[in-house]
C-alpha cells in the first residue's frame, strides 16, 4: 500500500488516484515526482537555503568553530546557493515586467458568455 492512507486528505485534486485501491510502487513513485514538481520554485530554494545553513552549522559545531577545516564544501556550496537565488528571484538591478503589460492581455479577452455546457452536465 506504500503508505498512500495518510496521504489522501491532503491531495484532494488526486482522490481519483487514491480511491482506485492499492498501487504499486513504480505508481507511487511517479506521484511524488509529480508532486515534487508542483514545488515553487521558491520553496525549493529556501529549502535550499536551509539544509546549507543547518550543515554548515553542524560543520562548525563539530570542529568546535575551526571553520578552516570545511571551508571548501562551505564556499563551493555557497556559490551554489547564490546562484539558486539569482536563478529563483534575478539580479538585484534587473527590470521587473511591468504589470500594465499583463493587464492590457486581459482587457482584450472576450466575455464570458454563460456555462460551457458538455454531455456529462445533462445527464
Amino acid at each position: 500500500m506504500c503508505g498512500q492512507s495518510r496521504y489522501k486528505n491532503r491531495y484532494k485534486e488526486q482522490s481519483e488516484f487514491f480511491n482506485r485501491g492499492p498501487i504499486n510502487k513504480r505508481e507511487w513513485r511517479e506521484f511524488q515526482r509529480y508532486k515534487r514538481r508542483q514545488e515553487s520554485p521558491e520553496a525549493k530554494f529556501y529549502k535550499h537555503l536551509t539544509w546549507y545553513i543547518a550543515i554548515m552549522g553542524f560543520f562548525l559545531y563539530k570542529n568546535h568553530g575551526n571553520i578552516f577545516g570545511f571551508f571548501p564544501i562551505a564556499f563551493f556550496w555557497g556559490i551554489g546557493v547564490a546562484m539558486h537565488y539569482f536563478a529563483v528571484f534575478g539580479w538585484p538591478n534587473e527590470q521587473k515586467p511591468d504589470l500594465q503589460e499583463q493587464d492590457d492581455d486581459i482587457e482584450n479577452e472576450p466575455e464570458d458568455k454563460g456555462p460551457n455546457w458538455s454531455d456529462k452536465d445533462l445527464v
